[in-house]
């Protein structure tokens, strides 16, 4: 393996770290990419063994997604009627016939190898990791312009996609979503082959379309940052988990000194708390697997 799990998706970590996260989208060629952590005969393997279903799997075709009904057939499993599992012929049809994107979601919390490459790279940053997985039929787009609330790390794996990036929101009042507005001047417009990786900040507005010729294969890692909903969360849950209080207060007496003792509690809580020190408490939750 490399020195770092970041240099699997750059090619000089220092001037990303200083010139491009957080700022600027740009093409990386780093010299080991991770084009084999998930290649396209483990691909078909997947879709035919039977047990991957929805919502890790989904199919979309630009501005809809398809319903899961028309490639989860039910099945019987002792007895009963289930449904929600991936048929790979359905998948495969679906892909050929009407030009849908096929979405593999959170592929870091069922596959191996995907998994270590994410916990490699959040340990490095800081910073949650995410997978996605897209296969896109040649000459189709698979989604519209949107923002996502997440540094993303695209690695081409087979196939050719041209990308478009324009510039990230004006203030912090955004929301990820499809991009219906004006998105701004494209920053970056460019052709992403086989080991290249492209890097698009948080919010920064984007699109893809797969070259004609052949389908396109890629890995998406998302970066996550705290939003102000997290640090609401974990404040909250800093006060709560370390002040006891009755559960019901039997009277007005008792309920005005347990609002008392809450409000001391937090003024002491807040007075030791640094901005600093929720910030980083917070990276430090989102870091952890979910229960």
């Amino acid at each position: 393996m490399t020195d770092t799990w970041l240099s699997r998706f750059v090619a000089d970590e220092e001037q990303f770290r200083t010139a491009l996260w957080r700022t600027a989208p740009a093409v990386l060629r780093p010299a080991h990419p991770p084009v084999d952590v998930l290649p396209a005969a483990e691909l078909d393997r997947l879709l035919d063994h039977g047990l991957l279903r929805a919502p890790y799997l989904g199919l979309v075709q630009r501005d809809t997604h398809l319903p899961d009904a028309r490639f989860c057939p039910p099945r019987v499993v002792l007895g009963e009627l289930v449904g929600g599992y991936a048929d790979g012929r359905a998948v495969r049809a679906l892909i050929r016939d009407e030009q849908a994107t096929l979405l593999l979601r959170y592929v870091d919390q069922w596959h191996d190898g995907v998994r270590t490459l994410c916990r490699g790279l959040a340990a490095e940053l800081g910073r949650q990791v995410e997978a996605f997985y897209f296969l896109t039929p040649p000459g189709t787009q698979g989604r519209p312009v949107h923002r996502d609330d997440a540094d993303v790390f695209v690695v081409q794996l087979s196939g050719a996609k041209r990308w478009w990036v324009h510039g990230g929101p004006a203030d912090g009042n955004w929301v990820p979503e499809r991009e219906d507005g004006d998105p701004g001047e494209v920053l970056l417009d460019t052709v992403l082959r086989p080991g290249e990786v492209l890097y698009v900040p948080r919010g920064f507005a984007h699109r893809a379309r797969a070259e004609e010729g052949a389908p396109s294969t890629h890995l998406s890692l998302t970066v996550r940052e705290v939003a102000s909903a997290n640090l609401y969360t974990v404040a909250q849950s800093l006060l709560a988990d370390s002040c006891e209080l009755p559960g019901r207060p039997l009277d007005d007496a008792a309920l005005t000194g347990a609002a008392a003792r809450l409000l001391d509690h937090a003024a002491q809580l807040l007075a030791e708390l640094t901005p600093a020190d929720l910030l980083a408490v917070t990276r430090q939750v989102m870091l952890q697997p979910a229960a």
